[in-house]
């Protein structure tokens, strides 16, 4: 048997985990950008999936100016467009900020992409104040779904959350730092033709959620895994202690 000297051992696994090609920029593989910095939802990545208000969506101080402010009752977003063709077998990351306005014993919808309320081809965020968690579902079947994904919440200020499914893997990220991970090794396929929406999950139709109140802020939608030092790096672009409180002030 051939001896393999322990440098070169070490070099094959460099190798095998740098295959990859690096990405020079946080704008590669973006698809779909809202800085909500015009009291609106256009895209500004110019790929043409200009989100649409519907109810009382108004604007508010953000985490970086300007961000919307959903009032918990009629209001939501739609996201038509290309943006989403990206949800299904392939790699994704969604990145957004959000700051609650209210306590509720009941789930509150944040981003989701489901066609109905049950557990069939979906992803659906949901805040859980009551758990002090961001719900995270990202299932083919109610049985086939990455588990253990949803990340502890430890305060009720401006939060920056993260999901990215690579392959057969699912990460979520608060403010930066990877806090779950899950495996399955046939990965999930969520495809759907739901609209990517936020506040507007289907399970607020029945009754199982409620709107979310509160501001949301700086959505990115990547065609592509970010890895943990990008999500890092797109953290310190706007981290959370530099965000305006109070709006009045």
């Amino acid at each position: 048997m051939k001896y393999i000297k322990p440098w070169a051992l070490f070099l094959l696994g460099a190798f095998t985990i740098s295959t990859a090609p690096p990405h020079s920029s946080l704008e590669d593989g973006l698809v779909a950008y809202y800085s909500f910095n015009y009291c609106d939802a256009r895209d500004e990545s110019g790929n043409g999936s200009d989100g649409e208000l519907f109810g009382s969506v108004s604007c508010w101080c953000g985490i970086e100016d300007d961000g919307l402010l959903l009032d918990g009752g009629a209001g939501y977003i739609e996201f038509p467009g290309k943006v989403n063709r990206y949800f299904n077998t392939s790699d994704f990351t969604v990145s957004f900020y959000f700051k609650s306005e209210q306590y509720l014993v009941f789930q509150q919808s944040l981003l989701s992409k489901r066609k109905d309320c049950d557990e069939f081809n979906m992803f659906d965020l949901m805040l859980d104040l009551n758990n002090r968690e961001v719900h995270t579902s990202v299932h083919e079947t109610p049985e086939k779904y990455y588990s253990g994904l949803s990340p502890a919440l430890d305060t009720t200020n401006w939060i920056h959350f993260t999901l990215v499914r690579e392959g057969t893997r699912a990460y979520t990220f608060i403010n930066g730092e990877l806090h779950r991970q899950s495996f399955r090794c046939s990965g999930v396929d969520i495809t759907n033709d739901a609209v990517l929406s936020f506040s507007n999950s289907p399970c607020v139709q029945s009754g199982q959620a409620r709107r979310f109140k509160g501001v949301l802020d700086e959505l990115r939608i990547y065609g592509r895994a970010l890895s943990p030092d990008e999500v890092r790096e797109l953290y310190q672009e706007h981290p959370v202690e530099n965000a305006v409180m109070d709006c009045v002030s």
